[in-house]
């Protein structure tokens, strides 16, 4: 009878207990049973691209069954102190928002950072992504991390100015002077360059660099074994002075600021613009007088130079890495793969900004020009850094002013030789 007695509570206490579980989780993993993990990020919330990556995080957590993602954003320059301060803490989040290059490497090499290359190649996701992306993020031949949208250098040019005088987009610099020689003679400044912040020249210059001597020259000063007294950058100098020396750009464009150059370009008197891909909206909003005037076009080739000129300047933007800490690395590439899914990608570019996969943008809902680059892009063969970041503030930043001083007259030899004390001195 007490045997009986015992049986009955033991079953009584098993169906209470069985009553008391949420079937619906059954198959699918509750909320206490997901692994949690943390996003830091840069931006504010409220910013479109914020929105997006929200959205990105919403919709992870909405399919994984594994895992649920919180996000977390700082305000950019405060994020840079942050997250430096956690990895030197050893307690970095699980996910990452990171810049290439000069700044992702010191976590690279102190092993803080997951490699993706193994998750990129098993079921071809690397394929989606815009050719020669990836190179910013590479170390001894492996990945460490995702981007999600991209920033490039475009040469704009009034259309309505090219069409008046029967001109086209150069493809090579005996193209441009041709360009230059027309526009001057009917009293339109070729380029709207204001360098009173000498970055804008140096980009100028970066893509001469590289249309000279491709890549190499610049990737042996970045790695310590090549110096700024290699034939292309002098040979890029003399062209920068040169252009000076032919009107190329406005008269006293060293103490002009950027701004009021753009609107030069904006009010037509100026036919082409260097700038980056985030002027587009500026450009091409319906308050811009531009508004259905503005194309553009690859930087041109450099009679004779080892560059390509489907080598695109920029940078890989709002990219993501895994830290080596993560909590579930195959639930945080799945977030990865979502950010870069077709959905999220289009939301991206139907905001106004550059995507980093191959996705077709519908024409009805992105901007015309930004469509134009994406076309552009397709043959697309590298994007290379702008100097100051892949070389940090510091270097980056004393590049930008020499060239400034060589557009201002200095010897292109004497000011990187300059250039190239300063380099050794300050190199970490």
């Amino acid at each position: 009878m007490k045997r009986i007695s015992v049986v009955l509570v033991c079953f009584v206490l098993l169906a209470s207990l069985l009553s008391g579980c949420d079937t619906s989780d059954v198959g699918t993993g509750s909320e206490s049973e997901k692994t949690k993990l943390k996003i830091e990020a840069w931006g504010i919330e409220t910013d479109p691209n914020s929105r997006i990556i929200k959205e990105a995080v919403n919709l992870f957590n909405e399919r994984n069954s594994n895992a649920v993602i919180e996000i977390e954003f700082t305000e950019q320059e405060q994020y840079k102190t942050k997250i430096a301060t956690l990895m030197a803490a050893n307690e970095a989040p699980d996910l990452f928002n990171t810049w290439a290059a000069g700044f992702l490497k010191p976590f690279v090499t102190s092993g803080k950072v997951y490699s993706i290359s193994d998750d990129l190649n098993k079921d071809s996701w690397k394929n989606s992504y815009i050719n020669g992306i990836f190179a910013p993020f590479t170390f001894d031949g492996k990945i460490y991390a995702a981007p999600t949208t991209q920033t490039v250098a475009c040469l704009f040019y009034n259309k309505e100015i090219f069409d008046q005088y029967g001109l086209k987009a150069p493809e090579t610099y005996s193209e441009l002077k041709n360009v230059i020689e027309t526009l001057n003679k009917n009293g339109i400044i070729p380029f709207a360059l204001g360098n009173k912040a000498p970055w804008v020249g140096a980009m100028f210059s970066e893509l001469v660099a590289n249309r000279i001597g491709g890549s190499e020259p610049f990737n042996k000063v970045y790695e310590g074994t090549g110096t700024w007294l290699d034939p292309s950058f002098i040979e890029a100098g003399r062209i920068m002075y040169e252009l000076v020396e032919m009107n190329a750009f406005p008269e006293g464009f060293n103490a002009l600021d950027n701004d009021p150059a753009q609107e030069l370009f904006k009010e037509g008197k100026a036919a082409m613009l260097v700038m980056g891909s985030w002027a587009i909206q500026q450009l091409t909003n319906e308050e811009s007088p531009l508004k259905g005037k503005v194309d553009v076009a690859r930087f041109p080739a450099m009679e004779g130079g080892k560059g390509n000129i489907n080598s695109w300047l920029g940078q890989p933007d709002q990219s993501f890495a895994i830290s080596t800490n993560c909590k579930n690395k195959e639930a945080a590439v799945e977030f990865l793969k979502t950010i870069a899914s077709k959905e999220i990608q289009t939301k991206f570019a139907e905001a106004g900004n550059l995507v980093a996969t191959k996705i077709t943008i519908d024409p009805a809902k992105s901007n015309p020009v930004a469509i134009k680059v994406a076309e552009l892009q397709k043959d697309m063969e590298e994007l290379f850094l702008f100097y100051d970041v892949a070389l940090g503030s510091t270097i980056g930043n004393e590049y930008n002013n020499a060239i400034q001083a060589i557009t201002a007259g200095k010897d292109p030899e004497e000011a990187l030789r300059a250039l190239q004390e300063f380099t050794e001195q300050n190199r970490e």
